[in-house]
């Protein structure tokens, strides 16, 4: 089990890493290939991937299957790395949320549902 001390230590800001292996321009049949951080929170995962200058591919490096290019990693340490800070921004909106809730409910408190 997770220690406490883990926990407590595992709330803290890292840095974005940027994509370092840029996808091809220009018409050619170029293709490039290396790590895509995917999803955030329990699905939140690192998948080796490919872009041409018109489509990607995530999951695969032989062939692209999606619209559209997208720049990769060279490690799968940086897309890691990357992942995690994209899990920070999620976790910090939905920590927002909740916050934006109890500052509405000290201003106004909610009684309890009376019986039926």
């Amino acid at each position: 089990m997770m220690s406490e001390l883990k926990l407590r230590g595992a709330l803290h800001w890292t840095v974005p890493v940027m994509p370092d292996v840029p996808a091809p321009v220009g018409i050619s049949n170029a293709m490039t290939v290396g790590w895509f951080p995917v999803g955030t929170g329990n699905y939140a995962r690192v998948e080796p991937g490919c872009s041409s200058s018109v489509y990607h591919a995530v999951g695969r490096i032989d062939k692209t299957t999606s619209q559209g290019t997208v720049n990769l990693y060279s490690s799968r340490l940086a897309a890691l790395k990357m992942l995690r800070h994209n899990t920070e921004l999620d976790a910090a909106h939905y920590l927002t949320q909740i916050d934006k809730m109890i500052e509405a409910e000290e201003l106004n408190p909610t009684p309890l549902p009376k019986k039926p």
